[in-house]
């Protein structure tokens, strides 16, 4: 099920607001990702250290995206995101073909 396929779901319940969490390894594109989303330059991105929120309206939607930074020390503190979030993008996590063999 893609990201619209449940945000239209959603659209039901009385809450519009989602929070939604992106993981992935570093240099991966998450935060380009996110600036796209918030109609921001991506002429120059650093790699995050810990993570970044924007809120973003979309389509009736309040989306809160959490943006986490994806450096090995950082991977572990991971799931203390999980709680409240309405949105995992396990499915879709943001990774390049180069990263594969990154662990």
């Amino acid at each position: 099920m893609g990201l619209l396929s449940i945000l239209r779901k959603l659209k039901s319940a009385p809450d519009q607001e989602v929070r939604i969490l992106l993981l992935g390894l570093d240099n991966a594109g998450k935060t380009t990702l996110l600036k796209q989303l918030a109609s921001e330059d991506i002429s120059h991105i650093t790699p995050t250290q810990g993570f970044n929120i924007k809120s973003v309206q979309s389509q009736g939607f309040k989306l809160n995206v959490w943006d986490i930074g994806g450096q090995r020390k950082i991977r572990p503190y991971w799931r203390n995101y999980f709680e409240n979030t309405d949105i995992l993008d396990g499915m879709n996590w943001v990774c390049k073909n180069v990263n594969a063999k990154k662990k």
